[in-house]
């Protein structure tokens, strides 16, 4: 899947899909407006779903996929897929921040130490992201 930052700004993200603390003045940086971005996985929020992109020479990010038009549909064949609800570990992320569903690649919705290793900018974690992803 590829998409394309129109937007770094909290101001363009609507009042309704807007978490954690996000703002007018949130800045989603070092995002790129009219840059192309490879889609690793998409979360899923009862309101919005998020991309995990990676900005060159940055680690991944999640990115409220309001702020991105779609360039490319196709999703990869070695994605899998999580509902966090009843899944071990994960279902703190549907308990504490109302994520319903991870797809992405296999280490992402099958590792939950990866997947907060990523988050947590952990250099195991991103060593493995960037083996498997580049």
């Amino acid at each position: 899947m590829l998409v394309i930052c129109r937007s770094i700004l909290g101001k363009d993200l609507p009042d309704h899909l807007r978490i954690m603390g996000e703002t007018d003045d949130t800045d989603f940086s070092p995002m790129a407006v009219g840059r192309e971005y490879k889609v690793y996985g998409l979360m899923f929020y009862a309101n919005r779903t998020d991309v995990l992109i990676c900005p060159a020479q940055n680690c991944p990010m999640w990115v409220p996929m309001s702020l991105f038009d779609i360039v490319d549909d196709k999703l990869s064949e070695k994605w899998s897929f999580i509902a966090t609800e009843n899944t071990e570990g994960y279902s703190d992320l549907f308990e504490s921040f109302g994520i319903h569903a991870i797809c992405g690649y296999f280490d992402l919705v099958q590792s939950y130490d990866h997947y907060i290793g990523i988050l947590e900018r952990e250099p195991e974690a991103l060593q493995q992201f960037y083996y498997h992803n580049q």
